[in-house]
């Protein structure tokens, strides 16, 4: 399929739902993730996509991990004791899944979207060769066409993608 239809956000649900994938193939226990996987799926309905990248940031891996943590905004402390935990017992994939949704999220959020978004498409890319690499199901790509670039400056309209998470449905 040719995601250069496909929204910003089409292609944020697609990733989103490899990650799923991902989750269920290492047999990840549902309850650890579906929190975090609540704050992810807000891109396909949050109005403010800036908003979503600064709550976020502060749940990607290298600042749980690394980061000192003493400004943090949007986690308790105990969230934080959480994440830690959680990262730490993540196989390397998935916390370079979470890096890379992130990354499509936010990489030409402050830019006028032309030819496509290649930027994206990029970041789509390679989240798909992880999931390839390690034999995870990718999801059926046409029940994102309805997710069109054209629609939104090439952002797309706001969905609530609870509604097609494996997750949180």
């Amino acid at each position: 399929m040719d995601f250069k239809r496909v929204s910003v956000r089409g292609r944020m649900a697609y990733l989103l739902r490899i990650f799923e994938n991902m989750l269920f193939f290492l047999k990840c226990e549902k309850e650890e993730w579906s929190w975090i996987l609540e704050k992810l799926w807000q891109y396909t309905y949050i109005e403010y996509l800036d908003d979503w990248m600064y709550e976020i940031a502060e749940y990607m891996p290298v600042s749980v991990m690394e980061d000192n943590m003493n400004d943090i905004e949007y986690i308790s402390k105990n969230e934080l004791k959480k994440l830690k935990i959680l990262y730490a017992n993540s196989p390397r994939e998935v916390n370079e899944m979470l890096i890379i949704l992130y990354e499509l999220g936010t990489i030409d959020l402050y830019s006028k979207l032309q030819d496509g978004s290649p930027n994206t498409l990029i970041k789509l890319r390679e989240g798909i060769d992880i999931a390839m690499k390690m034999g995870v199901k990718l999801p059926d790509e046409s029940e994102f066409e309805k997710y069109r670039y054209t629609d939104g400056n090439g952002w797309g309209e706001p969905f609530d993608g609870r509604e097609i998470s494996l997750y949180l449905s």
